[in-house]
């Protein structure tokens, strides 16, 4: 059906991408309208107005659609960390975002909860490029593969990883070292939301030919029940889950029409949830790679 209608639009000489992108930013408006996260939206701009350079291989062209996919997302990430945060008494938190790219949801995390928390940041990245990034706002910054990630010695009240997990070739790895040597109790995640799990490996689909980075690829897109078991496998369990859908779902006919053009173009939307140390499942496992 995409080919289709991209076919017919060329037919009576309209701009393809031109009509994809109105589209979408008015799935994406209406969304964020129905799911009650326009004014975060709003509160994120003005706390960092320019997110151009979130990803260290950004792409040359950076719009308003590009700029309102991400934002729309950062606002309901930003949400999941709130909601932790109402089980926290006011005072000190010492928060590690592992897979930061840039530093922009700890400052939105440092600005939100102004007044209430004082916000200690560590932020976790493989890539100088990104590490240069968040340094240059003033924040803490370690050079580390998320595997490799050694905070005995932290204090930590909750961990964040937004976009992270599916582009790790061994997510399970990670996920029981942190819940075995880290101090934190608590993980916040985001990841596509899929209804069925898959490989992902896009560049391979595509046959780019170009060097790719960790954060160009995923690895594995999972869906939230095989997520929710890999979880369980590696020390966590879920106590709190939502999903960002990137259109209406209100709107009869027109809804599975932007559901079927988002899960063809990009993903549905994203889950997201709060994880705690759980090695119910994960002790029982006796050959682990530690």
């Amino acid at each position: 059906m995409k080919k289709y209608i991209k076919s017919l639009l060329k037919m009576v000489n309209i701009d393809v991408n031109f009509v994809i992108e109105k589209v979408s930013m008015f799935s994406l408006r209406q969304a964020i309208k129905e799911q009650k996260m326009v004014s975060m939206v709003e509160k994120l701009r003005k706390i960092v107005p320019d997110i151009s350079q979130q990803e260290s291989t950004e792409s040359e062209v950076f719009n308003d659609f590009c700029e309102l996919r991400k934002r729309s997302l950062q606002a309901f990430q930003s949400l999941c960390m709130l909601d932790v945060l109402e089980t926290f008494p006011a005072g000190n938190l010492t928060v590690v975002d592992i897979g930061d790219s840039a530093g922009t949801h700890m400052l939105y995390l440092k600005n939100l909860t102004e007044g209430k928390f004082d916000v200690n940041t560590i932020s976790v990245n493989l890539d100088e490029r990104a590490i240069k990034k968040i340094e240059q706002r003033g924040l803490k910054a370690i050079l580390s593969r998320a595997e490799d990630l050694d905070l005995k010695s932290q204090n930590i009240d909750f961990y964040t990883s937004f976009e992270m997990l599916e582009h790790l070739h061994n997510p399970s790895i990670f996920l029981h070292r942190l819940a075995k040597k880290g101090k934190g109790k608590r993980l916040i995640v985001t990841m596509p939301y899929l209804r069925h799990s898959r490989v992902g490996m896009h560049s391979i689909r595509r046959q780019w030919n170009k060097k790719i980075y960790a954060e160009d690829e995923h690895i594995f897109e999972l869906s939230p029940e095989d997520w929710t078991l890999l979880f369980a496998h590696s020390g966590w369990k879920v106590v709190k889950e939502k999903i960002y859908l990137q259109y209406p779902k209100k709107w009869p006919g027109i809804s599975q029409l932007f559901k079927y053009f988002w899960r063809t173009a990009d993903f549905e939307g994203f889950w997201g949830a709060v994880l705690e140390k759980d090695s119910t499942y994960s002790d029982l496992y006796q050959d682990w790679e530690d």
